[in-house]
């Protein structure tokens, strides 16, 4: 084997592969993480759900923490966007970058995790900083209590969110674009009977930001709602075409499947975090990481 062959390649600088990072570093194993800086963690404006932190951490310190544990056992970061994945056929990887760089690897953690499908909203960006846009009611729906609260979300989806974010004690409307006949009546009479609204009308227009309150919603019918907190649940695209590229079997929403130590179908592969087939949390990507990186450590 040559010098430039790693044991494990991170692909994905959030949760799951800077977890791994650590993990790698502490095993003694030769490693790098390849992150095109895209992690879901920037955009977190305080998290409660963290293990530790009792009154929360912001997104951004709690990405610069973890960047920093994996550096202290020299794992080193590199920022570029991994284009394709190749399997030789010794089971060798080798990952090529946008920018024309390229390593090989033993293994590869694939930690690329999910991006939430955001509408075309005004002032959407400055929202999701601020709190007045949120996309995960398990991370944060907590925060909602005493709230008017806003779900825009098609059919059984935006339904189910709708009904999730009820249980806080606030005030929930769907925006439902039109499509709660597509709902079964028993799913509509439970909705009423969680108190949640449905709005009478397809939004025409929404804007974030607005100085009295945090969302402001027009409706065709004329009709204008003011919300605290807007739920986009448009769904997930989960980045699994690395994988799913080299025959790796998805679900059909994308997230991959594992075994029980986090591989692939595709040996020598491993997913970790939101990519992956479970639960999408940081908690759940950081033990992943724990996981699958004790796996590679004890095949190598």
């Amino acid at each position: 084997m040559t010098e430039d062959l790693l044991d494990c390649l991170i692909i994905g600088g959030g949760a799951a592969g800077l977890t791994a990072s650590v993990y790698m570093g502490r095993y003694k194993r030769r490693a790098v993480v390849v992150d095109s800086g895209q992690s879901r963690l920037q955009w977190i404006p305080r998290t409660r759900n963290v293990p530790g932190f009792p009154d929360g951490i912001e997104g951004p310190e709690l990405l610069a923490r973890l960047r920093a544990h994996g550096a202290k056992y020299g794992v080193a970061r590199e920022q570029a966007r991994i284009a394709r994945l190749e399997r030789s056929e010794a089971g060798l990887f080798t990952a090529h970058a946008d920018d024309g760089r390229s390593w090989r690897a033993r293994h590869v953690l694939l930690a690329t995790g999910a991006r939430d499908v955001a509408p075309e909203i005004e002032g959407i960006e400055g929202a999701v900083k601020a709190g007045q846009v949120r996309f995960c009611p398990i991370c944060d729906g907590f925060e909602t209590q005493g709230q008017r609260v806003a779900v825009l979300g098609r059919s059984g989806h935006g339904m189910r969110e709708s009904l999730f974010i009820s249980n806080f004690g606030n005030q929930v409307t769907w925006l439902s674009m039109a499509t709660q006949e597509e709902v079964d009546l028993p799913d509509l009479a439970q909705l009423r009977a969680a108190g949640v609204r449905v709005a009478e009308s397809v939004p025409r227009r929404i804007k974030c930001g607005v100085d009295d309150c945090g969302v402001r919603v027009e409706l065709l019918n004329g009709q204008v709602l003011e919300f605290d907190t807007l739920y986009p649940a448009l769904g997930l695209q989960h980045m699994s075409d690395l994988a799913v590229g080299l025959g790796a079997r998805a679900e059909a929403n994308g997230q991959l499947t594992v075994d029980s130590h986090q591989q692939t179908t595709v040996p020598g592969l491993y997913a970790a975090g939101d990519v992956s087939l479970d639960l999408n949390q940081i908690s759940v990507a950081a033990g992943h990481a724990a996981i699958a990186s004790t796996a590679i450590h004890n095949r190598l």
